[in-house]
């Protein structure tokens, strides 16, 4: 315990030490914000990877890997893809965010459409990225609380409080540009602890990949669809599109070149740290056939390295889960602040000074966390919760916001229609109809949001300013 602690407390040193040297930086909105618009590739290519890098795609694959064997790898093909089409657009968002100084996605729409579809897009924006961070908080505190129980007998919620009050600061204090090189920081631990060591060793401890194959069933070799991993594939590959802390990385971006190159590179990393977390899940089925009664499969890295390996691995690994969903975490609070403080804010009250915004900014990151904190606390299942967040973003924004940004015909009451339609047959086909035929709420309100989206911008003869 006392060997976990000291690394824990030299992560967090570094992390304050990280934000207090760049504080001064943050003089401005796109200082707080997007880090000036210049942060070099290998920093963009960490903080695009450490931030889709949380605790579903650790936690939850590791779990979800050990019930079903390789199949979970499945969801990350569709998010590769995802992002490889992302990739393709990250320079034209970095490109047009500085030529017309645009911020993020509804300050783009503002610029388009107007203020009314731009406050639509910050509501359901708002909504996701504060679920998001509650989901995140979630994971954190359980890894805080198997860490701690035995000796202080933490409570979750104590957890929930200490992992709430160390982000907030540091977010709070150095804006992105403190996210962003927490973020290197961050994504360079779990890349060798999560992606390199932790394999290695646990590959190790059952004897190898021919050992591995040879003592489990062939269908945990099978690469087989079910409808749950379906509904996964698609709701990354329509959030990847249009996720915003992805578009506030390409805008942060110092050129397009830059904006590409780091998304690129986050991809790569993406897919490997995949492959890696599902070896580790899989090996767990030959180091428990059967599971502890009481723990979910979530926590199974935790549990695996805290009972099979050296104390100092144990102490790297939970330094690195801990790592990992406060680098999500961050990035959704600072995107949750932007979000209420400059795209809500101005579009109700356009006239509001920088500085007015600057420090709103700082003091919303804490109502934010508090919001966040809240929303964690009812939370039970993290993979779950985060992808019912992302389904109903996924389902009000990906199509308007990408005709945003590439359609010439998109018009102000198509993009508000596609965004109210996608969003509320959304909520409809799951909260109330409880999706029927088996068809995941996603696809139906993509489906309502495009069909929208293209009636109203063909019955709209409104000219429509394009961001060439």
């Amino acid at each position: 315990m006392v060997l976990v602690l000291t690394v824990l407390i030299i992560y967090f040193a570094a992390t304050a030490a990280i934000s207090i040297v760049l504080q001064k930086k943050s003089k401005n909105l796109e200082g707080y914000y997007l880090g000036q618009r210049n942060l070099p590739w290998p920093v963009i290519m960490l903080t695009f990877a450490a931030t889709w890098i949380g605790a579903s795609s650790t936690l939850g694959k590791s779990g979800l890997a050990y019930e079903i064997g390789i199949s979970a790898i499945l969801p990350t093909f569709a998010t590769v893809i995802a992002f490889a089409v992302f990739c393709l657009f990250a320079g034209r968002i970095q490109k047009i965010g500085q030529k017309y100084h645009i911020l993020s996605i509804p300050d783009l729409i503002t610029k388009r459409f107007g203020r009314l579809p731009a406050l639509i897009a910050s509501a359901i924006i708002g909504w996701t990225v504060i679920g998001t961070a509650g989901t995140q908080m979630v994971a954190s505190s359980k890894i805080l609380q198997m860490v701690m129980a035995d000796d202080w007998e933490i409570s979750y919620q104590t957890a929930l409080i200490v992992t709430t009050v160390i982000v907030i600061a540091y977010t709070t204090l150095s804006g992105f540009y403190g996210v962003a090189y927490t973020d290197t920081l961050q994504g360079i631990l779990l890349i060798v602890v999560i992606g390199v060591i932790l394999p290695a060793a646990a590959l190790s401890k059952v004897g190898g990949l021919t050992n591995l194959a040879a003592s489990l069933p062939e269908h945990y070799f099978e690469l087989k669809f079910d409808k749950s991993i379906a509904s996964y594939t698609v709701v990354y590959l329509l959030y990847f599109l249009a996720g915003p802390p992805y578009w506030q990385r390409s805008f942060a971006s110092s050129s397009s070149k830059v904006a590409s190159k780091g998304a690129i590179g986050g991809n790569v990393i993406i897919l490997f740290y995949s492959f890696a977390v599902t070896i580790i899940g899989v090996c767990a089925l030959i180091l428990y056939p059967s599971f502890p009664k009481g723990i979910s499969h979530e926590m199974l890295i935790p549990l695996m390295v805290k009972e099979s390996f050296p104390p100092i691995l144990y102490a790297l690994v939970i330094t690195s889960l801990i790592a990992i969903v406060m680098s999500t975490i961050d990035s959704y609070l600072l995107l949750a602040s932007q979000t209420l403080c400059t795209d809500l804010l101005l579009a109700i009250h356009p006239g509001v000074k920088q500085e007015t915004q600057l420090k709103l900014s700082r003091y919303s990151v804490v109502v934010i966390g508090i919001l966040a904190l809240v929303f964690a606390l009812r939370m039970e299942n993290i993979l779950e919760s985060l992808v019912l967040s992302m389904s109903y973003f996924a389902s009000a924004i990906a199509i308007p916001a990408m005709a945003a940004l590439l359609s010439k015909r998109a018009k102000k009451l198509g993009i508000t229609m596609g965004m109210i339609g996608g969003f509320l047959s959304s909520v409809l086909w799951k909260s109330v109809l409880g999706n029927p035929f088996g068809v995941p709420e996603v696809i139906v309100g993509s489906l309502m949001s495009l069909a929208l989206l293209i009636v109203g911008s063909a019955v709209d003869r409104r000219e429509t300013i394009f961001l060439e």
